[in-house]
């Protein structure tokens, strides 16, 4: 074990079971940073994203936002003078 490490050790010995909680959760995050460095694997995000886009389609027809809101105000507030 080295200098640092029996610090670190000593360190979380004196602390709460409370902050010794967080200490792991902060450390898990490092360590999942760390481990990934590398590696293609894919998150669960990841894959549920990459499933989604397979049913997306692509349009055949080019549409003109700004016509399309223009025309929507207009029969939206039609009446409005």
């Amino acid at each position: 074990m080295t200098a640092i490490q029996k610090r670190a050790y000593e360190i979380i010995e004196r602390l709460s079971d409370e902050k010794v909680y967080y200490i792991i959760k902060i450390l898990e995050g490092i360590e999942g940073l760390s481990s990934q460095d590398g590696k293609d694997e894919k998150t669960t995000e990841q894959k549920a994203y990459e499933s989604l886009q397979q049913f997306r389609k692509c349009s055949d027809t080019d549409v003109d936002y700004k016509a399309e809101l223009a025309e929507a105000l207009e029969e939206k507030y039609a009446g409005v003078d």
